[in-house]
């Protein structure tokens, strides 16, 4: 988990220039990488002009997690010098590469494997890597750039390109542009993604900045001598089908093949798991309540034994009906786990402007800033690897929408177990009728929920949790794992298995129930593991924080940026101050409350939605004024 940048000139830019680039860049994206930095330049001067016609640089911000030693720094070069690597991620099966293919592991890292995979296999050798990554390498023979992306999208990569003279890259789109700034290049803010973040909380369905794009998750790019950008998908779509045994049992090495299909996913979970803990520094786990991160524990603790120390972390907000904190503390309590928690009624509206000076993001709601503030106490207690939940909604079939995709074709099987939705009968029917009613307006609802399920997977939901989880904790110094989300291999058979026709039930959606719970199939494979009371529960809320009431004690901070003159261009000022009188009038003196959240009425949903307007809002006009940034459509 790292930082990584980089540019290439074919425009006759000296070696000593491109130093001074890869040094802008070591600074702009310092907050990912604490533990050390390195820029390489490639090129030498001529003699004359004192350029060169060809001059790449990589730059490297270090966070070690593996090969903790000085040999393990980056950008690493191949033992010949034709090929040079900047690797942000982590490859799980290092171990087993290096010893199917006999590779040498001087530096104990997995970069060190992956760059002799490269020279050896090329892009072919992307199919047999387990893990998460961004990476960009440099061909000092070909004059080439490659830049590669994981296929959940899990960490991020910008670029930015000159015409057929220049490219550049890096991990944050931030630092990028300032960089562009400082070349020469256009990198102001597009209105476009302004406008979809204020009225949707779509932060990613835009770039931020023109004149820049974003790699797509699984796609590979190639930048050569002749200045064209190629980009193509590198993944052949191959995967194993839940019903071949044979398969699974050569893969994760079993000695029987499992009777049940809950039984598989079991020792899928188990075999991922056991690769991810592999780390030289100490791990966490975030622990919301549910299912998901449930899981994640108890299997590291039946893995890692009961004498390792297990430090979980978890937000609470006691007296609110988001918390969790029962949950939470059962789990915890089941593993014998060392127990952090942060409190959000210590979170204030101070907190926003400090959200966005560490991670130069926009944030979408208060959870982005809760989940920050989770960041910063992993850090506080020393560790550097936090594991994640997420990714099992979208696999498994458990986000509320689903019921709604499928309310009126599947509502005879559904029907039965309507006590044990994750939403109420009667608001999945209002969503469809309202879904029904656009279809009048020309806008077509996706009704089968495998295909929801695999755009929620590989598409814009879970590629923006990814994003600001991505960006949260590299603020923070943190590495953030996901088995769920950067395991392709149990993703692809659990996504795919109802096109395969595995399943004897039919439907969409019915056909991922067990016993009529959603995540069925991962709740059954957890049984004896997670708490009963954790397992069959219904009423899992997700994430959440009382975003309204705090929103509601930081409106008299918030005034300025509600109605600042950034924002002008954007909303309408007379409509900005209609919703701030109304959210005023909602309860008159918020900020003279007690914090106990059993201070303050239960909020309507259109007083909600007023309120999550409101945070929008305030969150463009001071990232807008922060860093006094101007926008362009």
């Amino acid at each position: 988990m790292c930082g990584i940048a980089g540019w290439v000139d074919y425009g006759g830019v000296s070696p000593a220039e491109m130093q001074s680039v890869g040094d802008l860049f070591v600074e702009a994206l310092k907050h990912r990488g604490p533990d050390g930095f390195g820029v390489e330049v490639f090129g030498s001067l001529d003699g004359s002009s004192g350029t060169e016609k060809e001059v790449a640089l990589l730059v490297h911000r270090r966070l070690s997690i593996l090969g903790l030693g000085i040999a393990g720094a980056q950008p690493m070069l191949s033992a010949d010098k034709r090929f040079a690597i900047s690797f942000n991620g982590e490859i799980y099966n290092y171990i087993e590469l290096a010893e199917k293919h006999g590779l040498s592991m001087v530096t104990g890292t997995d970069t060190e494997v992956l760059l002799q995979m490269w020279q050896r296999f090329g892009i072919d050798c992307l199919s047999e890597l387990d893990g998460f990554f961004a990476f960009a390498v440099w061909d000092d023979l070909e004059k080439t750039l490659t830049l590669v992306r994981d296929r959940t999208g899990v960490k991020p990569l910008y670029f930015a390109s000159r015409g057929d003279q220049s490219i550049g890259f890096a991990s944050e789109d931030f630092a990028l542009a300032s960089v562009m700034q400082q070349v020469g290049l256009e990198a102001s803010l597009h209105a476009k993604a302004l406008m979809e973040h204020i009225a949707f909380g779509q932060s990613d369905e835009s770039t931020l900045f023109l004149g820049m794009e974003s790699l797509s998750a699984g796609e590979i790019l190639c930048w050569g001598r002749d200045g064209q950008i190629m980009r193509r998908k590198w993944h052949r779509g191959d995967y194993i089908r839940l019903d071949d045994d044979a398969a699974w049992m050569s893969r994760m090495e079993l000695k029987q093949s499992p009777e049940k299909y809950s039984d598989l996913l079991r020792a899928q979970i188990k075999f991922s798991m056991k690769r991810r803990l592999r780390s030289d520094v100490p791990l966490g786990f975030a622990v919301s309540g549910g299912i998901d991160s449930a899981a994640l524990v108890v299997m590291a603790r039946e893995l890692m034994g009961k004498e390792v120390h297990l430090h979980a972390f978890s937000v609470i907000s006691p007296g609110s009906e988001s918390d969790e904190s029962a949950y939470q503390k059962s789990v915890v309590e089941s593993v014998g786990g060392i127990w952090h928690t942060v409190d959000v009624s210590e979170l204030n509206a101070h907190d926003l402007q400090r959200y966005i000076l560490a991670t130069h993001r926009i944030p979408v709601a208060w959870n982005n800033l809760a989940h920050f503030a989770l960041c910063e106490k992993v850090r506080e207690a020393g560790v550097k690897v936090l594991f994640n939940g997420q990714g099992a909604d979208e696999i498994f079939g458990g986000y509320p929408h689903y019921y709604k995709a499928a309310f009126w074709s599947e509502r005879g099987r559904l029907w039965p177990a309507r006590d044990k939705w994750p939403i109420a009968f009667k608001d999945a029917g209002k969503q469809w009728l309202k879904s029904l009613l656009g279809v009048l307006k020309g806008k077509m609802p996706e009704d089968c929920v495998d295909t929801l399920m695999r755009a929620d997977y590989y598409g814009p939901r879970l590629n923006q949790l990814l994003r600001f989880e991505d960006r949260n904790g590299m603020a923070c110094g943190l590495e953030s794992r996901n088995p769920f989300a950067d395991d392709v291999v149990l993703a692809d058979a659990w996504l795919n298995a109802w096109g395969d026709d595995v399943w004897s039930i039919e439907g969409s959606l019915s056909s991922k129930l067990v016993d009529g719970y959603s995540k069925g199939y991962l709740r059954k494979a957890m049984q004896g593991l997670v708490p009963e009371e954790v397992l069959w529960r219904t009423d899992k809320k997700g994430f959440t924080v009382p975003a309204g009431r705090l929103t509601l004690m930081s409106l008299d901070v918030w005034e300025k940026w509600i109605l600042s003159d950034w924002l002008d261009p954007l909303v309408r000022r007379g409509q900005r101050l209609s919703a701030l009188a109304r959210a005023r009038k909602i309860l008159p003196h918020a900020n003279n409350l007690p914090q106990e959240y059993t201070s303050m009425p239960k909020l309507t949903p259109k007083q909600e939605a007023l309120l999550a307007q409101i945070f929008r809002w305030t969150a463009v006009a001071c990232f807008l004024e922060t860093f006094q940034l101007n926008y362009k459509p």
